[in-house]
């Protein structure tokens, strides 16, 4: 018996399970996964990410990002650059990260199961039961943070069965050698439709994919083949990875009694940049102080986390929505825009360093396009 079981090892849970194990609670976390396990994801934690990270995360960082080269793809616009003085995001392989992360939670005393599955999971009035692979356990508390098709919401009436987008990724040599990409990411527009393409030097190796956050067309793949052969690199001999962008900023239930989602599986991914390190790790704090809360007071009906999710986070995706209607629907005018409006830019990634929020971009998207056309863009 415990007092809060953790499924899913990644950002959302280990933050989760260190805050709950800091404080004395009895928390289990079960993996599915042996660690370092790999995970496709581009590896970008965002300057704002930081105030949730408590641990010293820079022995497993492989660049540091001061500079980002934005490009059109199929169009003569000149590619743009932002450069900033501060770090706007810091590059890591997910295997190592993750790993990290479930240390830091072993270390303060949360009991980390590796390579263990859950397969059932039954809510009483009482308490939860966990049936995994090895065992059946008991908790006060479940926190389900086991990604975008975990079986957590599934099992507990959570799931939204929502098209989600998807990404493709690579982790790949570059013909010219990775030295001079190092500080700076490419982020391509225009192709996909309501997606990107982007390259994430690491320390060796760069991580190329593209997302799109709408459901996924035929021409996707070979649009992906084109974008790594611009980069010299042959997309059929490299091992691809895929997986589900679980976007947020829409009605759902991120809780019911004894239950509390977090990170992918809450579907907690921006809209607009597909950014979902930061949001996990905030979600995953969240839903710790929100068990402590219910173990304390005896009232396990969690709604209080509902409300706390969608204040805090989803509010901020749904005005990313917003958005990213905007902004994927017009590549051709964002593109002389970055131009003649730099601080369209410098806005954009100082909300990346946590120094702006979104309700900021939107402002100023009423600002440059007008607040009529902006208000009809965004219900779109």
């Amino acid at each position: 018996m415990y007092d809060c079981i953790v499924v899913g090892a990644g950002p959302a849970g280990c933050a989760a399970a260190s805050r709950l194990a800091k404080a004395g609670v009895r928390v289990l976390v079960l993996e599915k996964e042996c660690l370092p396990r790999y995970k496709t994801c581009a590896g970008a934690v965002s300057r704002r990410a930081l105030r949730w990270l408590d641990v010293d995360f820079m022995p497993v960082v492989e660049d540091i990002i001061l500079k980002v080269r934005i490009q059109w793809a199929n169009q003569d616009a000149e590619p743009v650059e932002y450069q900033s003085d501060t770090p706007i995001a810091y590059l890591v392989m997910r295997s190592r990260f993750d790993k990290l992360l479930a240390e830091q939670a072993a270390a303060f005393g949360a009991e980390v199961h590796e390579g263990e599955a859950v397969k059932s999971v039954q809510v009483t009035e009482d308490f939860v039961e966990v049936r995994s692979n090895r065992s059946v356990y008991r908790a006060e508390v479940l926190i389900g943070a086991d990604g975008a098709v975990g079986i957590t919401a599934r099992q507990t009436g959570l799931y939204v069965p929502r098209a989600s987008g998807i990404a493709f990724e690579i982790e790949a040599q570059l013909p010219g050698g990775i030295e001079s990409w190092q500080t700076t990411v490419l982020v391509s527009y225009g192709v996909p439709e309501q997606g990107y393409a982007w390259l994430f030097p690491k320390a060796q190796l760069a991580s190329i994919g593209m997302g799109t956050f709408v459901p996924c067309r035929r021409s996707f793949l070979p649009e992906f083949g084109k974008f790594t052969a611009s980069l010299g690199v042959d997309l059929e001999k490299q091992h691809l990875k895929a997986h589900p962008i679980p976007l947020g900023g829409i009605d759902r239930r991120f809780c019911r009694p004894r239950v509390m989602l977090a990170g992918d599986a809450a579907g907690l991914t921006d809209p607009l940049s597909g950014e979902g390190i930061a949001h996990a790790l905030h979600s995953g704090s969240l839903a710790a102080d929100h068990a402590l809360a219910a173990l304390k007071a005896g009232d396990f009906s969690m709604a209080s986390y509902q409300t706390a999710v969608e204040e805090a986070i989803n509010y901020q995706l749904r005005t990313a929505r917003r958005l990213s209607a905007i902004f994927y629907s017009f590549p051709q005018f964002f593109s002389r825009l970055f131009v003649v409006r730099p601080e369209v830019l410098q806005w954009y990634f100082e909300l990346v360093q946590g120094r702006r929020e979104y309700r900021d971009m939107w402002d100023l998207a009423k600002q440059v396009l007008g607040p009529s056309r902006v208000f009809n863009l965004g219900k779109s």
